[in-house]
């Protein structure tokens, strides 16, 4: 509603005739298809969409049916569970929660190596694979059922179908492998899937045992070497043993000699430290001091010194006796006052003499302390250096014994550390011995045979009925679109706003609609039917096409045309002729189809209208034509109060030259000066007259047909009068038909409920 008030009013401050050269560069460019028109198209083609929708269910339930008949498959699943591998041993058994992914990658390579080519052609050798009935079904047989055809096709077209039929799947919430085998037999699926799961089981077990078998001979050789290395070490550290008295480490005395050797060095050492860490400190002191004794600074220390000097004391209590006396003087007699500037400077000589003084003894003591540390430094470097030389004769001391013991402690660690590895192989290949035996050494384990499938796996009714049925709607939903959107006719109001955007200033109902119209000659229906909702739409025409023009200024000149012959142009300018005689307005009707006329059979000449004249035949193109002065002499009664008519005339060699000549605007302008309304019946789009009359009009309504008008036969025809600066005004819609679910339907429905109010109440 909100569009439609925004459109009313921009089509009185911007009128249509002052913009159809942007109407027309628009015209072609789709909406969006709003949710009302595509309920309304589901409205209108619900039973073609029920009728699809069931031959959907129908034809799934069939299929199912044909398929249980004549190509039913089974499907055998067995699992294999993959046990989880412990970090750093590839071969033990995890009792922790291993790594999620990692663990579903391990089992997802199984699953890969299970479908592999290797794999399925060792499943195909097996003899009792070949002679089941699915394999038969790829190679040709005798009458006892032995293969005689070309057995290496067989085998690869087997291959083709366990690649496309034999699944191996790795969920990821679970430990396992699932191994599954599709075919026609329920017994030959389970028989298959069984025998994969056997030998790939197998292979994997004797792949594992084989990595087990190379690695205890390299462990061995391993274990081999160690032994030859620590018998050559335990010859030296003998060796080493026998040659000094030092190196003899089973003796009690040299055990205690490297004790007692290793306790002295060691608080010598203590001893070292302890006077280079003081050392240090006493040197950021002394330079700490150093600074202090060149500067001005005054820490606690002076602080207190300071306190303890009499002077400095005296000097403080004659100033804090002074300032009182100072202010009291300053109060009483101003800052000007001889006894105040003489206080002031006493007072600033006091002070002086104190901060000379403070500084003096600051002085003194960071001289005395910076001393003081001196003397301490120069007493420790004493110490220093004779420890220094104690050390020294210590380590000397202790460097024989140390390089022997070094020597020794070196092949004592080689030895060590060869054991240790001895060891660790030793206890690794007792492991790989017992994993070999282990039936589980290859983390696969078979959780028991591939059942018999009792029911089938394809067809299931369970889903090909809804299956059927979903299809089925979405071919009728499709169907319903495809018929609505296929159809490029100009059908409804909507229609012409979404590919044309040009003003539609009225639609006129289809005949069928309006039941108050029968036996009435649509030309006339705003005169014999002036209840009826066709002759409304008319009327609503009138109203619209008053307010389209700048400011509401009503077109004096109307030319009523139309794409194509039959369209209902001539029953638009009649009626619109007959809707506008109201306020004693006067219009005239001017029939300028010289092709095809039809004043005269809408609006016979008969004495009781007074239209019988000297020359009954004359008419537009005999104007036209100068063989008449006056346009007096063509303008005749029509018979209906305030309307008269121009006939169209015979019909000249060059329609086109005539329209084009200086005559037909001077026959409009003497027109419109005694008319209130001058519309003219033109010839269809097809032929270049309505063009040239177009430019001649005030303005100019296209008339399509619903049933008739195609898009881009009115967007041609918009383009070809924007070409000659035609001004088109608007559109009218006729034989507009109210379809399930349109707007029209409930206007219609609407308009005769509100029709019969009076008559029942009357």
């Amino acid at each position: 509603m909100n569009q439609n008030i925004q459109r009313a009013v921009g089509s009185l401050v911007n009128p249509p005739s002052s913009r159809p050269a942007l109407a027309t560069q628009q015209a072609g460019v789709p909406d969006m298809m709003t949710p009302r028109e595509i309920a309304g198209i589901l409205r209108r083609h619900v039973w073609m969409i029920l009728l699809c929708t069931v031959i959907g269910a129908i034809g799934g339930t069939g299929g199912f049916f044909l398929l249980q008949r004549y190509y039913p498959r089974y499907t055998a699943r067995a699992a294999i569970e993959v046990l989880p591998l412990e970090k750093g041993d590839p071969w033990a058994f995890n009792i922790g929660q291993p790594q999620k992914d990692t663990y579903y990658q391990i089992r997802f390579s199984k699953a890969a190596m299970l479908k592999q080519q290797a794999s399925l052609q060792e499943l195909i050798r097996q003899d009792e694979i070949r002679q089941t009935d699915w394999f038969k079904q790829f190679a040709k047989t005798d009458a006892q059922g032995n293969i005689i055809g070309d057995l290496d096709k067989a085998t690869k077209d087997a291959i083709d179908d366990l690649i496309k039929n034999l699944g191996a799947t790795a969920p990821r919430d679970y430990t396992f492998i699932e191994i599954s085998m599709t075919c026609g037999s329920a017994a030959e699926s389970a028989k298959i899937t069984n025998k994969m799961v056997e030998l790939f089981t197998t292979s994997q077990l004797e792949q594992a045992r084989g990595f087990l078998r190379t690695q205890l001979a390299e462990q061995t050789r391993q274990r081999n070497e160690i032994n030859t290395r620590l018998g050559q070490i335990e010859t030296t550290q003998a060796n080493i043993r026998g040659a000094t008295r030092y190196a003899r480490l089973n003796l009690t005395q040299n055990t205690n000699f490297r004790d007692y050797m290793d306790d002295k060095i060691a608080d010598i050492e203590r001893s070292f430290s302890n006077l280079e860490s003081d050392r240090a400190n006493l040197e950021i002191q002394i330079e700490t001091l150093k600074k202090r004794a060149s500067s001005e600074q005054f820490d606690e220390v002076i602080n207190e010194q300071v306190e303890q000097d009499a002077i400095a004391r005296q000097l403080r209590a004659n100033i804090a006796a002074t300032e009182p006396v100072l202010a009291e003087r300053l109060t009483r007699f101003g800052e000007d006052h001889r006894s105040v500037r003489e206080i002031r400077d006493s007072l600033k000589q006091m002070r002086e003499e104190f901060e000379k003084r403070q500084a003096y003894i600051g002085d003194v003591v960071r001289k005395s302390r910076y001393q003081q540390a001196q003397d301490e430094m120069a007493a420790m470097a004493q110490q220093l250096e004779t420890v220094t030389k104690q050390l020294q004769a210590a380590r000397a001391e202790y460097k024989a014994v140390d390089q022997i013991r070094s020597e020794y402690d070196i092949y004592e660690k080689k030895r060590e550390e060869e054991q240790a590895l001895l060891t660790q192989i030793t206890g690794y290949i007792e492991k790989l011995n017992a994993q070999y035996q282990d039936p589980l050494i290859s983390k696969l384990q078979s959780l028991g045979p591939a059942p018999i499938p009792l029911e089938m796996s394809f067809p299931r009714l369970i889903l090909f009925l809804p299956g059927g049925t979903i299809l089925g709607l979405l071919a009728g939903l499709g169907l319903a679109f495809a018929v609505e959107l296929l159809n490029d006719l100009l059908r409804t109001p909507s229609d012409i706003k979404r590919h044309l955007r040009v003003p539609m200033l009225g639609a006129i109902c289809h005949a069928d609609d309006d039941s108050d119209i029968e036996g009435v000659d649509l030309s006339h229906v705003v005169r014999q039917a002036p209840h009826s909702i066709m002759s409304e739409g008319y009327r609503q025409l009138r109203t619209n096409l008053k307010l389209s023009g700048p400011g509401g200024a009503e077109h004096k000149t109307l030319l009523v045309t139309s794409p194509a012959a039959g369209d209902g142009k001539t029953s638009v300018a009649v009626n619109l002729a007959a809707a506008m005689l109201h306020e004693n307005k006067r219009a005239l009707l001017i029939d300028a189809n010289f092709r095809r006329p039809s004043s005269g059979r809408l609006f016979p000449r008969t004495e009781a209208n007074g239209s019988i004249s000297e020359h009954a035949d004359f008419g537009l193109s005999n104007f036209l034509m100068g063989q008449c002065g006056d346009e007096k002499e063509i303008i005749r009664p029509s018979g209906i109060e305030g309307m008269d008519i121009i006939d169209s005339g015979p019909l000249p060699v060059n329609p086109g030259e005539l329209f084009d000549d200086l005559r037909m605007k001077q026959l409009l302008d003497r027109c419109k000066e005694a008319y209130e309304y001058v519309i003219i019946d033109g010839p269809a789009l097809l032929v270049n007259d309505a063009k040239i009359l177009a430019s001649h009009a005030d303005g100019t309504l296209v008339v399509f047909n619903a049933a008739e008008t195609h898009r881009g036969t009115a967007q041609r025809i918009l383009r070809e009068l924007q070409s000659v600066h035609a001004n088109t005004v608007g559109t009218v819609l006729m034989g507009v038909k109210s379809r399930k679910g349109g707007y029209f339907h409930e206007v219609y429905r609407s308009y005769h409920e509100y029709q019969r109010v009076p008559v029942n109440q009357a």
